[in-house]
């Protein structure tokens, strides 16, 4: 892809390893899931504990996984972390699967095609630096997510309130946050509007 760093490109792609719980949270028990979630936490921080304590480790991973980690990442705790406490978060604290599951389908290709665009073709940017391109990606997509599983109204808030959400610098990852806050307000709308 033109424009796209390579090393962007695998780092989504790693992305979209979240739809292993994804798809396992709409086909599993959400027991099953979340078991999946808790004992793939307590393995990345072990990895990651290792990977403090040893720096022959730290630097296996440097070089084997480059690319995979983002370089602010070398000396510190991975987003992969962030991400699956915040799935598993979603989880417990909101009960309606549909919103659950479009929550993890809009980080999973919302976020994604939001970095991806805005880093090919985004130079103009918004009043928090990410690319206006790359926000009308990640509006795009999830509003044709969204279009699949609710109707057009629900769809349309939905798919704003998610971009916004992915363009707000989070002084923590977004990984952790964009799957809370869209299960939240997906599960606030659905009680007050049809979907």
């Amino acid at each position: 892809m033109v424009g796209i760093p390579k090393d962007e490109i695998k780092r989504k792609m790693v992305h979209l390893l979240s739809l292993i719980y994804v798809l396992s949270y709409w086909y599993v028990s959400k027991v099953v899931v979340v078991c999946e979630l808790f004992i793939a936490i307590i393995v990345v921080v072990f990895f990651e504990y290792l990977r403090f304590k040893n720096h022959r480790f730290n630097n296996f991973f440097k070089n084997n996984f480059k690319g995979f980690y983002r370089p602010e990442e070398a000396n510190r705790i991975s987003g992969l972390i962030g991400t699956l406490v915040g799935a598993l978060l979603t989880i417990l604290m909101f009960h309606n699967k549909y919103m659950v599951f479009t929550s993890f389908l809009y980080f999973a290709f919302g976020d994604s095609s939001a970095a991806l665009i805005g880093r090919a073709l985004g130079k103009n940017k918004t009043f928090a630096g990410k690319s206006l391109k790359g926000s009308l990606a990640c509006f795009i997509v999830c509003f044709i997510i969204g279009i699949f599983i609710f109707n057009w109204k629900f769809a349309l808030i939905g798919a704003v309130v998610s971009t916004i959400v992915e363009a707000i610098p989070w002084k923590m990852n977004d990984n952790f946050w964009m799957q809370i806050i869209n299960a939240g307000f997906l599960s606030f709308l659905s009680k007050i509007m049809t979907y």
